[in-house]
């Protein structure tokens, strides 16, 4: 693997060959690109060019040996071109007495230059030409060729350029478990290379343009995106200190600003560690004043962290600050949005200032990506994307083994069997690509403190705590264990698990009400129920839930250690699902709170009303969750059930008056309570019948037409502005995913044939804008929101299951035919279009097949795409796999265990609050958009990534 590339002219092949083999003694041996032809001819110069691009992944650095040959080489320029487009390091390496006056001034300016060839300490080198096998002998600066290994050792991304253990923590673990790592563990970090050099790449490039400059790293939950900043990232960017210095990372929690993790705090560290005396309140006025206020102290702060150049009278370009913000989706949390939007404007303002020069990196989840992409105080900021996908399964032994490599040679020692990293692998393999990197995380941190005192980890050792699959919940019954011997704790299991429950949700877990998807959350201990910190302090112990203590306050602090533990513990996923319904009426309860006091309590931002008032008065039968509630949000509900209270008695009286006035003229019903019945008969004969009789009736398929359709023959039923129709021929299929299928998630299966005994047909695209709008415009749909609006080619979204079903009863009344939202196993049938693989068009997602985070294309990382952007499935239809999610019939089931055989919807639920939805979005990762893989959301969400398409029966 070639990280370091050497430049030189054909002049200089000596010096090249003596520098090579004094960097392979030094710690790079196979790691340089070298190219010795004879000639720096064409051919050279390509191979040289080839080389680089195809290493763009890997390279670290490019070093090229200065001399007056290589500035005349016109291939040599191209080289360094080249190396400066890709935004790599460049070292500029004088192996000839030149002054830094007899450089061009593009290359002056943007090396890190080195003197091999001045100084009076001299040392020999040997080398052997090519082709000729010539003996020469070179000499360079001792001091010259220390400093080279310095500069390269603190560029290097290898782990192994970072001292580890730490020196103020000797006894650090190799393994950290669901912890993220941190910057003192960079020199365990493995696995993330090429992610890694091409994020600093980016930012290089981002460093060289002109302002708002802005990287957002995405990746799902679980694909180490903390880890990868901290202790990928951030360390690398921070040893390349003549360009970059980056700021204590910030972690927004409840309070971006002001709270532990927070900008203040960050600024703070920093400004002290460069000796800028300063205090906290001048720091917060200076935040609170805004970018005119902080940016000259940011300012200040790059020039003092400058370091000088080699030419005296050259003045320093100042180094480019990096904020970085972990976990940036904590942004959008109801009960941190005062501090939250205040640090997003601020930010703003300083990434559009000029100087001094800020780049902002946050990580999200990609499925909370589109808050930051449309949060309003970003407006106008260009946005770049790095997605992080599931570590390549090869990479997974490097974090096995990485590790314990750092501890050869020290007290600590440790071995870790070959059979053991087998075993690891296969499990991993088994277990699917889902959490795979923190089970494995969390399995070695406990192998590691059982088993690891006495220098080796083996297969025998790990297989006695139970394995990678489970070791959630092996962990959750140790710690009930444990409890045996607390007296304050209840010895009843049931009992236990109550308490865990209470302590847990909603104080540690709840639901995203925007994804339906589960979420930690950080909460102060004392708000934790007394009775139930016991049994939460034993998953503490076992290394489940993260505690710190905030360092201003003194107050104590827990979350679960990884989101995964939302996802494994099986029990916790049930209780989850179970108060889903709640959880995300507390946290729109939180939110309207938060709107209303923020606009002077207005009455007309009450949002709560009707049935939606009544959900949120159902908290009170739950006092755990309804203690969740502040004073603001008790507030806020007792003004929409005043208004309420005014609204009903208005009505009481209305009616009357319109019982009364019984006999009056239709007229006077218009504005109360009844008009919706006569108002949607006078909508039918003056709006609706005129539309269908002159853009449907002509169209409408008769009877004949319509039994000599053939398969995947189309039909329209329209004049313009309704779905294209393909027929999908009869037939049997296997639904669901086998056991070995590579992303598997446990609810595809068990698998079971499915047959479709009747043709049917199915919409060719998404049902798009255009003809939604034509159901709206005529009164037989809601208006779409203009604000999502992106055009008419583009998926309709942002619609309810129930809206679904609107405007397909809306399109059976126009045709008389019978329009149906697809069931789940039409629609697998139909995505599948007879194939077995795990996409419709292989088992890999390649690259352009679809838009999804990862895709590649041109829609990669972006939003919603045109319909029909990327290539049909067998059958025709577009779009079945990525995009947007599409709503289909059925309620949410956890697996196929109430089976249908016909390719009906399933008759029962495991909960009827939830609909599912299939084949993925923009938002979602490749393993989403697998024909097999199923998902779902609350039944009365709308979201801006799920659509749906439309089934018609036809006749047989």
């Amino acid at each position: 693997m070639s990280r370091i590339f050497l430049s030189h002219s054909s002049a200089n092949n000596a010096e090249a060959v003596a520098l090579r083999n004094w960097l392979a003694s030094n710690g790079w041996k196979d790691e340089i690109f070298l190219d010795l032809a004879p000639q720096r001819g064409i051919s050279a110069g390509e191979r040289w060019e080839r080389a680089l691009n195809e290493a763009a992944n890997r390279c670290e650095v490019v070093l090229f040996l200065v001399s007056k040959a290589w500035l005349g080489s016109r291939w040599c320029l191209k080289e360094f071109h080249l190396a400066h487009r890709l935004n790599k390091q460049l070292f500029g390496v004088l192996i000839e007495n030149l002054s830094i006056s007899d450089l061009p001034e593009e290359l002056a300016g943007t090396w890190q230059i080195l003197r091999l060839a001045a100084g009076r300490d001299h040392v020999m080198l040997r080398a052997v030409l090519p082709v000729t096998h010539e003996e020469v002998h070179v000499t360079f600066s001792a001091e010259g060729l220390q400093r080279l290994k310095h500069g390269l050792e603190q560029a290097g991304l290898d782990p192994k350029h970072f001292a580890w253990p730490p020196a103020n923590d000797p006894n650090r673990p190799p393994y950290r478990g669901l912890r993220p790592l941190e910057a003192e563990d960079a020199g365990i970090f493995f696995g993330r290379d090429g992610p890694v050099i091409e994020a600093l790449d980016r930012l290089r490039g981002l460093r060289a343009t002109t302002p708002p400059r802005l990287l957002v790293i995405l990746g799902a939950s679980g694909s180490g995106k903390s880890s990868f900043l901290r202790a990928g990232l951030l360390p690398r960017l921070k040893r390349d200190d003549r360009h970059f210095l980056p700021l204590p990372t910030i972690r927004p929690e409840r309070s971006a600003i002001n709270g532990e993790t927070g900008l203040l705090r960050a600024l703070e560290d920093v400004f002290k560690s460069f000796g800028i005396v300063t205090t906290r309140s001048k720091l917060r006025a200076a935040i609170e004043g805004g970018a005119l206020t902080l940016g000259p102290l940011l300012k200040a702060l790059a020039d003092k962290a400058t370091p000088s150049t080699l030419d005296a009278d050259a003045k320093p370009q100042p180094r480019t600050l990096i904020v970085s913000v972990d976990q940036g989706e904590e942004l959008f949390l109801a009960e941190g949005q005062d501090e939250a939007q205040a640090f997003l404007a601020l930010l703003h303002d300083l990434l559009i200032q000029d100087e001094p020069v800020v780049i902002a990196v946050f990580t999200i989840r990609s499925d909370n990506y589109e808050r930051l992409q449309l949060a309003k105080e970003l407006e106008g900021v260009r946005q770049e994307t790095l997605s992080l996908p599931p570590m390549p399964k090869g990479s997974y032994a490097e974090v096995i083994k990485g590790p314990a490599l750092r501890l050869e040679g020290t007290e600590r020692s440790l071995e870790v069997e070959d059979t053991l990293v087998n075993t690891l692998l296969t499990d991993i393999e088994a277990g699917g690509a889902k959490d795979a990197l923190p089970l494995l995380a969390f399995t070695l941190e406990r192998l590691y403190a059982e088993h690891g005192g006495d220098g080796d980890l083996t297969a025998a050792e790990y297989r006695s705590l139970g394995g990678i699959m489970g070791s959630i919940e092996a962990a959750v019954e140790r710690a009930l264990k444990a409890a045996d011997a607390d007296p304050a704790i209840p010895r009843d299991r049931i009992a236990r698990l109550a308490l865990l429950r209470r302590g847990l949700i909603p104080w540690l877990a709840g639901i995203d009400p925007d994804t339906g998807a589960p979420r930690r959350r950080v909460a102060r201990l004392s708000e934790i129920p007394s009775e139930a910190r016991p049994m939460i302090q034993h998953l503490v112990e076992q290394r489940l839930l993260a505690t710190d203590v905030a360092n201003d306050t003194g107050e104590n602090t827990i979350e679960p250690a990884h989101e995964a533990l939302l996802r494994q513990w099986g029990l916790l996923q049930g209780w989850l699902t179970e108060d889903a319904g709640l959880l995300a009426v507390l946290e729109g309860v939180k939110r309207a709170s938060r709107d209303w006091a923020a606009n002077a309590k207005n009455v007309a931002w009450l949002a709560h009303a009707t049935d939606r008032l009544a959900a949120a008065e159902r908290l009170q039968e739950r006092p755990d969750l309804a203690t969740n509630l502040e004073p603001t949000d008790r507030e806020y509900l007792a003004a929409c059930r005043k208004v309420e209270a005014v609204l009903r008695a208005k009505t009481q009286r209305v009616r009357a008056l319109i019982y009364v006035l019984l006999v009056g003229i239709i007229g006077s019903l218009v504005g109360t309570i009844e008009k919706e019945p006569i108002k949607e008969e006078f909508n039918w004969f003056t709006v609706m019948r005129p539309y269908r009789v002159a853009n449907f009736d002509p169209y409408v398929l008769k009877p004949d037409a319509e039994r000599a359709l053939k398969p995947l023959a189309s039909f329209r039923e329209c004049a313009k502005d309704c779905p294209e129709m393909i027929v999908i021929p009869a037939g049997k299929f296997t639904m669901g995913s086998p056991a070995t299928e590579a992303d598997r998630d446990k609810n595809e299966g068990p698998q079971h044939e499915v047959t479709i005994s009747t043709p049917f047909a199915v919409s060719r695209f998404d049902v798009t804008f255009a003809d939604w709008h034509a159901c709206a415009s005529v009164g037989g749909c809601p208006d779409a929101d203009p604000r999502i609006y992106q055009g008419d080619a583009w998926p309709a979204t942002n619609v309810s299951p129930d809206e679904a079903r609107q405007y397909v009863a809306w399109l059976s009344n126009m045709t008389g035919e019978h329009y149906h939202l697809l069931t789940e196993a039409e629609w697998e049938y139909a995505a599948r279009a007879g194939t077995t693989t795990a996409y419709y068009w292989g088992d890999e997602i390649g690259v352009g097949n679809a838009n999804c985070i990862g895709c590649g294309g041109e829609w990669d990382n972006k939003l919603r795409s045109p319909v029909g952007s990327f290539g049909p499935n067998a059958f025709g239809l577009y779009d079945m796999a990525g995009n947007v999610w599409q709503w289909v019939q059925d309620c949410y089931t956890s697996s196929y265990h109430y089976v249908q055989t016909d390719g009906s919807a399933s008759p029962l639920c495991d909960d009827s609050a939830f609909t599912m939805v299939r084949g993925g979005s923009s938002r979602s990762g490749p393993e989403r958009l697998r024909s097999a893989s199923r998902s779902y959301n609350f039944s009365y969400v709308r979201s801006l990534d799920v659509g749906f398409r439309v089934g018609r029966t036809l006749t047989p």
